[in-house]
């Protein structure tokens, strides 16, 4: 991220706060000049009287947002964070063939996984994960024209998705909040994409996703942090008790990709996991385009 896009960043930050660069530079005690100057990518150096965390306190970022922030701040981009192909074999990275060798590797695991890019879009999903959540075909079926068709997002707060209906209205509060924390973690890197811009004008539309705007501003004066939300297990009789676990699954020259898997936590849904991939067998699907965004 160059420092122009890390100026858009910044901005980005403070407008979702609806806050002017006066009230960012009493909140992060930075000068509003050069708030104004990093905003503008005008100012070559952040590092100077500590400024970066100064910012980063005044956003009141999470333990893994202000990771990101100050990554975004380094100046490196996704393809220089990646080391150059060998020049004598002459590689080059083939995101297709990537996907495919993924989708192969994750077919036969015996869990319902899933691997999402820097937007949360869902790129690939075995089978298992599939008939796990039993996604209304309804909203499968105009995934492919709309942008953030296969966002995790859009899982969450579609009208016509299962999810609330799965984890219990009496859970969906909780579950939402931390969803959209951590989708505001995954994107913050990739906010001055045009992709990005497209996704949030699409989530924030409340004819179609009536909900989000709420949980999106409200998530921001929240008293929540990465490392202290605990894993909430129900009962014995539940079978969709589990917990979802992310891993870094590659750094490629469009971002990282993540590996998320489904974890039970009781017997019932342990069982009812091997019964479903005694059902469906090996196999893999795959969702979103990737690293192509020009979707509409």
């Amino acid at each position: 991220m160059n420092r122009f896009e890390f100026g858009s960043l910044v901005a980005s930050l403070r407008e979702d706060m609806r806050w002017t660069q006066m009230e960012l530079a009493e909140k992060s005690g930075v000068d509003v000049s050069a708030i104004s100057n990093i905003e503008r990518g005008a100012r070559k150096t952040l590092l100077k009287d500590n400024m970066l965390v100064k910012l980063a306190d005044g956003f009141q970022l999470t333990s893994m947002e202000r990771q990101e922030f100050l990554f975004a701040a380094s100046g490196v981009t996704e393809l220089e964070a990646v080391r150059k192909e060998n020049s004598r074999e002459k590689k080059q990275f083939d995101p297709q063939a990537f996907l495919k060798e993924i989708g192969e590797h994750i077919a036969c695991i015996t869990l319902p996984v899933l691997v999402t890019d820097a937007f949360c879009d869902i790129l690939i999903a075995n089978h298992c994960l599939i008939d796990f959540y039993g996604t209304p075909s309804a909203l499968l079926t105009n995934a492919d024209h709309i942008v953030g068709g296969y966002n995790l997002m859009r899982y969450i707060f579609d009208p016509l998705s299962n999810f609330p209906e799965i984890i219990g209205e009496d859970s969906f509060e909780r579950l939402a909040l931390i969803n959209v924390h951590y989708f505001r973690r995954r994107t913050l890197r990739v906010r001055s994409k045009p992709y990005f811009s497209s996704l949030m004008n699409e989530l924030l539309n409340n004819k179609k996703y009536p909900s989000f705007e709420r949980y999106w501003r409200r998530m921001m004066f929240e008293d929540y942090d990465d490392f202290t939300t605990p894993i909430k297990r129900s009962g014995p009789e539940y079978d969709h008790s589990f917990v979802a676990v992310e891993s870094l699954l590659a750094l490629t020259p469009y971002g990282e990709l993540y590996l998320h898997q489904i974890l039970p936590l009781n017997k019932k849904t342990a069982k009812r996991i091997e019964g479903i991939t005694n059902k469906v067998g090996e196999g893999y699907a795959l969702f979103a385009p990737f690293p192509d965004k020009n979707k509409k």
